[in-house]
């Protein structure tokens, strides 16, 4: 979208961004047309002569200053209605670019009932365990391809417990402090294993923006589609930050790995000279 360019009392240029610079002109040209009006009745021809053609000068200008701000008005409401275009595309393209993040979750919220049954006395842990495994898990051994995956046959008990040895959706139950230091949209701050609270965090905001998608329609209320958008935006800058925090937790955690086999060598061959 252009910029909305304004010229001002004394021909000067202006990109605007907001309608401020206009409004102030206005009220300073209003000041200065006020500023005549107690000579209107003045007794003195000649005083309100002078005060009507002062008036008569600043008048016009006063229109054209409220004609800009009904200008930007209107350039205000295109440029929000084509950003509200542009957030809804890429709202519909948000579960394919989560895609990964999101069978995360849903596999872990999933697995949350194997856990949670864990303590219980009767027969339910064990007959849940012996169930054919999910849709969701069949999804998730599909998306492995670092070795082999189990026969279509596997119980759920089986298909978790293979999961679980996959990096790729291996989550801990977080007991304590974990290694990576992460603030979630809340500010607090924490110390995590694995990146499941990140990953959890993005999907919620996804949930978020994917709500909002039919306010951010051409036919809504110019009110509540600048609410939209602005609460599009700011949910679209906290998932760019998630995104960035998993990418970070990719790195260091790969950091980790080399200095932790890098250690293990060092200490094999220090063995094996002692050999």
């Amino acid at each position: 979208m252009s910029a909305f360019v304004w010229v001002d009392r004394d021909g000067r240029r202006h990109e605007l961004e907001s309608p401020a610079p206009i409004e102030a002109e206005a009220a300073d040209v209003a000041l200065e047309m006020e500023q005549y009006f107690d000579f209107l009745d003045s007794g003195d021809r000649l005083l309100r002569a002078a005060a009507r053609a002062a008036i008569g000068k600043l008048q016009p200008r006063l229109e054209q200053l409220r004609a800009d701000v009904g200008s930007w008005n209107e350039h205000a409401i295109a440029a929000t209605r084509a950003e509200a275009a542009m957030l809804a595309e890429r709202i519909d393209r948000l579960p394919t670019m989560i895609a990964d993040v999101l069978l995360v979750v849903e596999l872990h919220s999933e697995q949350a009932q194997l856990l949670d049954a864990k303590g219980d006395t009767s027969d339910t842990p064990a007959r849940m365990f012996a169930e054919p495994m999910t849709a969701i898990q069949r999804r998730a051994i599909a998306a492995c391809a670092s070795r082999a995956a189990p026969i279509d046959a596997v119980t759920r008990g089986e298909a978790k417990a293979w999961l679980d040895a996959q990096p790729r959706f291996a989550r801990g139950v977080q007991t304590g402090d974990g290694w990576f230091a992460w603030v979630d949209r809340n500010g607090h701050a924490h110390r995590l294993a694995d990146p499941l609270a990140i990953e959890r965090e993005v999907v919620c905001i996804a949930e978020e923006l994917i709500r909002l998608r039919p306010a951010l329609a051409s036919i809504t209320p110019a009110d509540r589609l600048y609410e939209a958008v602005n609460s599009a935006i700011t949910s679209w800058e906290r998932l760019s930050l998630l995104q960035g925090d998993l990418e970070r937790f990719d790195r260091e955690t790969e950091v980790r790995e080399d200095a932790a086999w890098t250690a293990y060598a060092a200490d094999w061959r220090s063995k094996r000279n002692i050999l």
